[in-house]
Parts: C-alpha cells; sequence; structure tokens
C-alpha cells in the first residue's frame, strides 16, 4: 500500500529554524538526510515545497473570466504544507512508525506530521 507522509510547518518554527546557528541547521538537514536514508528501500516519491510567497494558486474567475492566477495560497491555516513522501508499505501502522520518526518532530515544537492513506487507480 501507498501512504503520504506530509510534513506541516508552523511558521513560528520556521522562523525560529532561520535564527539558528548554521551548525544547528546543518545538523537538522543532516538528521533528515539520515531518516531518508534509513527508510530509502520504502520511499517512492515525494517532494520539498516551496513556501506560500512564492506559490501561485489557480481558481474559477468570476462573471465570465475563466481560470484566474493568484500569488499564493490564501488558506484560514496556521501551518505551511512543507513537504511529503511517498512511502510503499505493508500497513498505516508501519507508515505512521516511520513518520513518527520524522525529525522535526523532535527540533521544532509545533511540527505536525500527517499520514494518508493513497489511492493508486487504473
Amino acid at each position: 500500500m501507498r501512504y503520504v507522509i506530509f510534513n506541516w510547518v508552523d511558521p513560528a518554527d520556521a522562523t525560529a529554524w532561520e535564527a539558528w546557528p548554521e551548525a544547528e541547521q546543518v545538523a537538522d538537514v543532516e538528521r533528515h538526510g539520515a531518516w531518508f536514508a534509513k527508510h530509502g528501500d520504502k520511499i517512492v516519491g515525494g517532494e520539498e515545497l516551496a513556501y506560500p510567497p512564492v506559490v501561485k494558486s489557480l481558481r474559477p474567475g468570476r462573471q465570465g473570466e475563466g481560470v484566474v492566477t493568484v500569488d499564493g495560497p490564501f488558506l484560514e491555516t496556521k501551518e505551511i504544507l512543507g513537504g511529503f513522501v511517498i512511502v510503499d508499505v505493508d500497513s498505516m501502522d508501519e507508515a505512521v512508525a516511520m513518520a513518527r520518526e520524522w525529525p522535526s518532530l523532535a527540533s521544532q515544537p509545533n511540527a505536525t506530521v500527517q499520514v494518508r492513506e493513497g489511492f493508486v487507480r487504473g
């Protein structure tokens, strides 16, 4: 089964991370790299995502405008979707066990990781 592990970043945590000394930032990146190395045989896809200031959203236009493109996701949310990892494992429990080890959960007080079952069509 495929599951998607979503990494949600609280804006306060992102701001705090930017203020960390470079050595701490490098260590954090290395912890994430170690997570990917440990679980690499189960990872089948994923991406780190850009933060909202560089995002474009498309919506149906009003009064026959067609599709309108706007800057950023204007959602009422406190978290930023930082990225996702697609894993191919035997069960939700196994996906949750992997997600439980996501390094940000130990280093960012407001981190959230979400696991969803994927549906393969076709």
